[in-house]
């Protein structure tokens, strides 16, 4: 089974929320056609909808659909209105364990973006703390920090135990300085889950702990090249590592 028709197979456990009158277009094929226009970074419906058309004769079949033409952008936007986040949510993690590599280790980065796209409830950009898998450019979780009140590190927390049971392989996490904490630190190890933290100048107390216990250890080569931000250089690495 291609990654497309799994795609379309888990959302059509999605609960169809329209009325058995006048509906013309599959909501599993709706959805997956939905889903790739935004890996293509199509958010406007019409913009999707003239995607579809150029591309009707390979995208039909394969999404389920049995018409001549794609639905329009009217379509979408009315169906996407009426649709549950938790359950498009659950198929699409569904998705996810099913493409991941079965015996892999999962490297993950999180950190946290500002949207200036989305805005929540009181008109205020949304800033989202994203988990990424490094070599698969996957996400596997996005959560609102405001909508927690709490901070990046406290979203990461509350919801790590679910992470590691939806992800049982992930293995290592990496983060930026904001995340360096011990209350963090003690979670993540507590989840047998290694963790690379940056720390930087402006904490001190942290710089110097780091530099007794790890002062006279072996430095070893890594065994990939990374690239630092500008501006924000590497002090020191955290504790917890494979």
């Amino acid at each position: 089974m291609s990654s497309m028709e799994s795609l379309v197979r888990v959302f059509a456990q999605v609960q169809d929320p329209r009325k058995p009158r006048g509906k013309r277009h599959p909501l599993q094929g709706i959805l997956t056609l939905v889903f790739l226009g935004l890996l293509a970074r199509i958010r406007e419906m019409k913009v999707l909808q003239r995607w579809a058309e150029a591309h009707w004769e390979q995208l039909r079949e394969p999404l389920g659909f049995d018409r001549d033409a794609p639905p329009d952008a009217t379509t979408f936007s009315r169906t996407l209105a009426k649709c549950d986040l938790s359950s498009f949510a659950t198929a699409f993690l569904a998705w996810t364990q099913q493409v991941l590599p079965p015996a892999e280790t999962l490297v993950v980065a999180v950190d946290a973006k500002t949207s200036c796209q989305g805005l929540d409830t009181d008109g205020d950009p949304v800033q989202l703390v994203t988990v990424l898998v490094h070599n698969l450019k996957m996400v596997l979780g996005q959560w609102s920090v405001r909508g927690e009140k709490t901070n990046e590190s406290g979203v990461l927390k509350n919801h790590l135990a679910q992470l590691k049971q939806d992800f049982p392989l992930l293995k290592l996490i990496t983060g930026d300085a904001i995340y360096a904490n011990r209350p963090l630190a003690e979670v993540l190890l507590d989840a047998d889950c290694d963790y690379l933290l940056q720390i930087k100048g402006n904490q001190p107390d942290i710089q110097e702990t780091l530099q007794v216990c790890l002062g006279d250890a072996h430095e070893t080569r890594p065994a990939a090249q990374t690239a630092e931000k500008k501006g924000t250089p590497l002090n020191a690495a955290g504790c917890g590592l494979i």
